[in-house]
């Protein structure tokens, strides 16, 4: 399980207007912690400096990996899901580097992954993304929560693509963009593990090949 933690410009502005309560859902993390459900989190550098504490916290709990998903969750490639772009070589590389040092500085680890968001990039760009010392990684399994206020589409549409090896995408900020991930984890996990699913981080994933 993977988790995108989202922020953009537009995002951070309507938290400070009072638009949106909070760009965190907190049950997603009371559901992993409750099943013991290792997951990995690709942060945002402007969401990690909005919940320095969520960062630290989840940087010391074991369950969880927490790598890059850039800075302010700009496109890399457009069109994209409608993100805002960036373009030039300096802005990506900056993209790349100034999370990972909010990353590093709140969680005492660097990032070894990297997340492009929406997944938009060129192959440029996963030569970028590596000569800065991270590993550009996806997913195969796309979760549907983005949106998606019904929790029973977002348990069919994991269930029914996972296979072993796989690496589902889903989105840890909570309502208004993804309110339903949290229940819909709830079915989940339980079912996953029925079937003789293991729940691992990307690094031990990756390790064991």
């Amino acid at each position: 399980m993977t988790f995108d933690a989202d922020m953009t410009p537009s995002m951070l502005a309507a938290l400070h207007a009072g638009r949106v309560r909070s760009w965190f859902d907190a049950r997603i993390v009371a559901e992993l912690r409750a099943t013991h459900t290792p997951a990995t989190v690709f942060l945002t550098g402007l969401w990690s400096e909005t919940y320095p504490a969520v960062v630290r916290a989840l940087a010391g709990d074991p369950l969880f990996e927490l790598e890059n998903h850039s800075f302010d969750h700009a496109a890399w490639a457009t069109p994209c899901y409608g993100l805002p772009a960036v373009s030039s070589v300096a802005a990506k590389r900056a993209e790349v580097t100034l999370a990972a040092r909010v990353i590093t500085r709140l969680a005492g680890r660097r990032p070894a992954y990297f997340r492009f968001p929406g997944g938009c990039h060129t192959g440029a760009d996963l030569t970028l993304v590596r000569s800065l010392g991270e590993i550009p990684l996806g997913w195969d399994v796309v979760s549907g929560d983005a949106f998606q206020p019904d929790a029973s589409v977002v348990v069919h549409d994991v269930l029914s693509r996972v296979r072993p090896g796989s690496i589902v995408v889903l989105h840890f900020i909570g309502a208004p963009n993804a309110p339903a991930t949290a229940a819909a984890l709830g079915r989940i996990i339980p079912v996953l593990r029925a079937r003789g699913y293991r729940f691992v981080t990307l690094a031990q994933l990756l390790t064991a090949g």
